[in-house]
């Protein structure tokens, strides 16, 4: 039986100020079942990027992500369905 990333681990970051961001359990699979991405198909080296956050755009409370993995690989790295609104 193969054990699951549990996608509440993913890294939140906010791309314009570069601040963490902190969300309540299970938003972040929302986002990845938005995408259509399996939760096999993520690990400790995905991590996701908000096109801002409410520190850097207050009075905003959406914003579209990214699901990226960070290796050293230059193929295609990313998830299939790899960007959510």
């Amino acid at each position: 039986m193969t054990k699951t990333y549990d996608p509440d681990l993913i890294y939140v970051e906010c791309g314009k100020c570069g601040q963490p961001i902190l969300w309540g359990p299970g938003q972040t699979k929302k986002i990845l079942d938005a995408a259509e991405i399996a939760d096999e198909e993520v690990d400790e080296h995905c991590a996701i990027i908000s096109d801002g956050c409410p520190s850097c755009k207050p009075g905003e409370t959406s914003f579209s992500t990214q699901i990226v993995r960070m290796n050293d690989e230059q193929e295609d790295s990313m998830p299939k369905g790899a960007e959510a609104h």
